[in-house]
């Protein structure tokens, strides 16, 4: 065989060879003093996959990010990105990744121009390609307008955006969101959405945290759930679905919206040996539970609760929402 045949059959053979994980954690525990923060997590990013991270506040979604971006270091276990050691080679993991902390901060008296040549000079971008990447990050971002603004005359949602911005700059292996969509309603949470997907359809690989699942849900391939410092939970949007179907085993999950007497309806209900997971929704009248009995008793439930005084002004079995169902395993609503 040829050199360049020897070469050819290499390059193809590498090219069959599945790519390395952007990111992979093994065994992974983080203490702070004698408290663990994180505990035996596990998991692995494929390249050019959005990975979301989900869980209620205080259970390690930005001590794990930091970890990851080699800002700090693991009690135990490795972390790798793209290949590399975070503990030994911290340096050159920071040079792979853009990291966009929950609560960064942006300097005042300075344009979106001006803010972004800065980042670019701090990364050690020439200025041919600082002007090239603020250009077309202005465009990704959905920013162009507002390039010669001042920082502080811009909505919140156009701030995150330019410090989205400013963590592309330097064209990241990875890209480490915390809690990206925090804050933002309406309008400036659809654009930041949007700009998160067009992202991920670039073929960007991002981990992504957000204590709402629903968020998670419009831009990742898949989200995990992170619960006292545990990966307790981690699917698609197949396993998300299949987790809010109404019909669990031997049990349907029936949504009661009680106007009058919830007191008196949950004690009722708690009493029940065919009822488990008894919750209260948030909004304090919307009781949710899994029913195990037969198809008698859940006809016979409804008249008892009105025999009991409460006023009910919606029975029936129901799916949840997939966001709702993932937020259960972490918020118990």
């Amino acid at each position: 065989m040829t050199l360049i045949a020897e070469t050819a059959a290499a390059l193809e053979l590498e090219r069959m060879q599945p790519a390395k994980p952007v990111v992979e954690l093994e065994h992974v525990a983080r203490r702070i003093g004698a408290r663990p923060v994180l505990r035996d997590v596990s998991l692995t990013v494929p390249v050019g996959q959005a990975f979301g991270i989900t869980g209620a506040n205080g259970s390690g979604k930005t001590v794990l990010l930091r970890l990851i971006a080699g800002l700090d270091r693991a009690s135990q276990g490795t972390v790798r990105v793209a290949g590399e050691d975070a503990a030994r080679n911290a340096g050159k993991v920071r040079k792979l990744v853009g990291y966009l902390p929950e609560d960064a901060a942006l300097y005042r008296d300075i344009t979106v121009k001006q803010y972004l040549d800065f980042v670019g000079r701090s990364r050690g971008l020439g200025r041919q390609v600082r002007a090239a990447s603020i250009e077309t990050l202005m465009e990704v971002v959905g920013l162009e307008r507002q390039r010669g603004m001042d920082l502080e005359t811009l909505s919140p949602g156009e701030r995150r955006r330019v410090l989205l911005a400013g963590a592309l700059m330097h064209e990241p292996t990875v890209l480490l969101l915390d809690d990206p969509i925090r804050s933002l309603d309406g309008q400036a949470r659809s654009e930041q959405l949007e700009v998160l997907r067009e992202l991920r359809r670039l073929g960007s690989s991002m981990v992504m945290t957000s204590t709402r699942p629903e968020d998670l849900l419009e831009v990742c391939d898949t989200v995990a759930v992170l619960r006292d410092g545990v990966l307790s939970w981690s699917g698609g949007a197949e396993a998300a679905a299949a987790l809010a179907d109404p019909r669990q085993a031997d049990a349907v999950r029936v949504r009661i919206e009680v106007a009058h007497g919830l007191d008196t309806a949950l004690a009722l209900l708690s009493q029940r040996r065919d009822v488990h997971e008894l919750e209260v929704d948030v909004d304090g009248r919307t009781v949710w539970m899994l029913f195990a009995g037969d198809e008698e008793a859940l006809e016979a439930l409804l008249p008892q609760l009105i025999r009991a005084d409460c006023r009910v002004a919606h029975f029936g079995i129901e799916r949840r929402s997939a966001a709702a169902a993932i937020s259960h395993l972490f918020r118990g609503v």
